[in-house]
């Protein structure tokens, strides 16, 4: 399976094989390796680090193998599952933290619910009435996306998780709101008429658990059955390959790649970090 993937990937410009080791430059090297760190962590590689990367691509024959192995061993570092939340954060939450966006709900509900307005703590979610202590509670939990990145979790579980989040779709307004913000946020397209009135029907849910709302051919009775029908469809992971391309290579994926990562996914669980190694140890990634 890896070895179709890279193929895929390095047939991403015209079928070109490939770029070897005794064809690519030290400043392209160079540049590949700085490329990958500042996408994948943020930050520029250290001179120690931009001469060993460097030399190891070389001496390893610049395949996409040995790209692939540096791609690996950056995002198994703390800093790209960091740097990977902090985008998905700014995205679903347009622009705020994590930290910020409970902040401001706790410190409404201190406000508009008496039961919470005895609270003095100086989190202003940390407080006893129920309200409080569930958004305590699911920002915790958020928190831990990272770690959790890191430890095994796929991007997709970890997308979920926010797509159910309280803070989410807390200040969407109307559920029409709240369904044209997932299809924006994950799925990267406007939603139709249609979509919008089907999920709406979901949100304020089925009478005794009777299906609302159809969409994408599957039924739902409330929020949740919402959100599985989106993160569960064909559509999500087509979404998951577009984000992939458009974030490192700045184009959409052909026909081709689309069905061809899709597939790579999987139906059950998808995690977007297959994608990315494959892209980032393509030739068109290496020699843009």
């Amino acid at each position: 399976m890896a070895a179709l993937m890279t193929a895929a990937c390095d047939d991403t410009v015209g079928g070109n094989v490939p770029i070897g080791g005794d064809e690519a430059s030290d400043a392209s090297l160079e540049r590949f390796v700085r490329r990958a760190y500042i996408d994948l962590s943020g930050l520029p590689p250290g001179d120690a680090e931009l001469v060993g990367e460097t030399a190891a691509l070389r001496s390893g024959g610049n395949t996409p193998a040995v790209r692939r192995a540096l791609v690996q061993k950056l995002m198994g570092q703390t800093a790209w599952a960091d740097v990977w939340v902090e985008e998905l954060e700014n995205r679903v939450f347009g622009g705020d933290t994590l930290a910020f966006r409970y902040q401001f709900l706790c410190s409404i509900i201190r406000q508009q619910q008496e039961a919470c307005r005895t609270c003095t703590a100086a989190d202003p979610c940390d407080c006893a009435c129920p309200q409080l202590a569930m958004l305590k509670t699911e920002r915790d939990q958020l928190s831990t996306s990272a770690s959790d990145l890191r430890g095994g979790t796929s991007t997709s579980a970890i997308e979920r998780r926010y797509a159910m989040a309280v803070g989410y779709f807390a200040l969407s307004g109307e559920p029409e709101n709240r369904a044209r913000a997932l299809f924006d946020d994950f799925l990267g397209r406007p939603a139709e008429g249609e979509e919008i009135e089907n999920a709406r029907a979901m949100i304020f849910g089925g009478l005794g658990g009777n299906p609302a709302g159809l969409l994408f051919q599957h039924h739902g009775s409330n929020y949740a059955d919402l959100v599985d029908i989106i993160f569960d469809d064909e559509i999500y992971r087509e979404a998951v390959v577009a984000a992939v391309f458009d974030r490192y290579l700045a184009r959409p994926p052909s026909s081709a790649e689309r069905a061809h990562f899709v597939n790579v996914l999987g139906a059950s669980d998808p995690d977007a970090q297959v994608v990315i190694e494959a892209v980032l140890a393509s030739k068109e990634y290496f020699d843009p």
